[in-house]
């Protein structure tokens, strides 16, 4: 007994192609994949301003203003894809004064809780609350 194999010619199956151009239409609609916000809270205690001046190098200028003893200032973004986000603020109380990077998503988009980087500036540097250990860690001194 002989078999015989009868192989049908390849379809062109609409779906197969068509999931793959609507999943990249909406990832080009919508380029910014990540939204983060960062806050720098004053801890200095007393009456100390605390001066600030933020800025990324890719994007914009935050512009400079004072954060009162207790405040926080914040802001939010999102990073386009192919890129990534760096932030830097010159900061400064008395006679110190000093620039932080206080956002670089390669360091700090792991270490951020829920996407969140909650600074906290000190007298004796500044300190970011990493999530995985649940606590404030020193990162930078003045």
């Amino acid at each position: 007994m002989k078999s015989t194999i009868t192989m049908t010619p390849w379809k062109f199956d609409e779906q197969m192609i068509m999931f793959p151009l609507v999943l990249l239409v909406i990832v080009c609609s919508h380029p910014t994949v990540n939204g983060f916000e960062v806050f720098l809270i004053n801890n200095l205690g007393g009456n100390t301003n605390l001066a600030v001046h933020c800025f990324s190098p890719q994007v914009k200028n935050l512009g400079s203003l004072v954060i009162h003893p207790g405040d926080d200032f914040h802001w939010e973004f999102g990073i386009n894809i192919g890129t990534t986000a760096e932030y830097e603020c010159d900061m400064g109380y008395g006679n110190k004064q000093k620039r932080f990077q206080v956002f670089a998503e390669r360091r700090d988009a792991l270490r951020c809780g829920n996407q969140k980087c909650y600074w906290r500036v000190d007298r004796d540097g500044l300190y970011l609350y990493i999530k995985e250990v649940d606590d404030y860690q020193k990162q930078f001194s003045w």
